[in-house]
């Protein structure tokens, strides 16, 4: 690509970080712009030329074609999110197979956003020579949701099962903070429910921990196992509390609530309460 604009191509380092940084701080880049362009209408002159370039598809000549561009694009042209990118074999380089279909990517996303894939597509592997790429382990519905987080920085579980999913995924690629997410994700959810609801979701608290602490989600197992505890009456009715190892049983029942004590004092009470001594003597 030649740029033949003078101004534009003494800030194109500025643009160029700007756009790739995707944060868009228009304040920061006109200072930028401003440190290397004295006169104050060349500055506005670049900042329209870069406004045009992110909204306007093709070529443009001169900011008066501005205008016209804009009235004829897409609704789409006006995201600047890399999420139009998600899923669509536009400038794909990349295509991961899973469960017999396909998801196009892109490599320079992916390695920026990254660690193990930019490992993985810069090391002497097969995948760096390879545009199939087959994935193993992980649904394509997870791995959608796991590159819809690499792609836009953020993610949306449909539900507890989904994230912990995304959480084993996440934890497969080493990208701690999807795994921060969707453990906050499934503590949320789980704090949020109503004890009724509780006792009646399918969903198995302890296979949900021990998932946790197979993947290496130290905070989310830690939480559960505290979680099983304070809801003691609840789950000890569970048949998945059998599955509980010795040490976690032995957790479970040195912080569990309501502890031993306090049911055999409230039964005490009950007691009492029904026995004669508190019967009215008027009676």
């Amino acid at each position: 690509v030649i740029v033949k604009d003078v101004l534009f191509c003494s800030c194109l380092s500025d643009i160029l970080r700007f756009i790739y940084s995707g944060a868009f701080q228009w304040e920061e880049l006109e200072e930028d712009i401003r440190k290397k362009l004295k006169d104050s209408g060349d500055v506005s002159s670049v900042i329209e030329k870069v406004k045009c370039i992110l909204k306007t598809p093709g070529k443009i000549n001169c900011l008066r074609n501005c205008k016209t561009y804009q009235a004829r694009k897409p609704l789409w042209f006006y995201s600047t999110s890399l999420k139009f990118f998600l899923n669509k074999p536009m400038l794909a380089d990349v295509v991961f197979e899973i469960q017999g279909t396909t998801v196009p990517a892109h490599r320079a996303i992916l390695v920026a956003r990254c660690e193990v894939m930019a490992a993985m597509f810069n090391g002497n592997y097969m995948e760096a020579k390879s545009v199939l790429i087959p994935v193993y382990g992980v649904s394509k519905e997870t791995f959608l949701s796991f590159l819809e987080y690499l792609y836009t920085d953020s993610c949306c579980p449909a539900g507890i099962f989904q994230a912990m999913c995304l959480l084993i995924c996440a934890e497969m690629y080493q990208v701690s903070r999807l795994q921060h997410i969707c453990e906050l994700f499934i503590i949320t959810q789980l704090q949020s429910m109503p004890s009724r609801e509780l006792a009646a979701m399918n969903l198995d608290i302890v296979d949900l921990l021990k998932k946790a602490k197979f993947h290496h989600s130290d905070c989310l197992s830690t939480w559960l196992l505290h979680f099983i505890a304070t809801n003691y009456l609840i789950f000890s009715q569970k048949p998945e509390f059998q599955d509980l190892s010795v040490e976690e049983r032995s957790f479970v029942e040195k912080h569990r609530w309501p502890s031993n004590m306090y049911l055999k004092q409230l039964a005490e009470y009950r007691k009492y309460i029904h026995s004669r001594k508190c019967r009215c003597l008027v009676m």
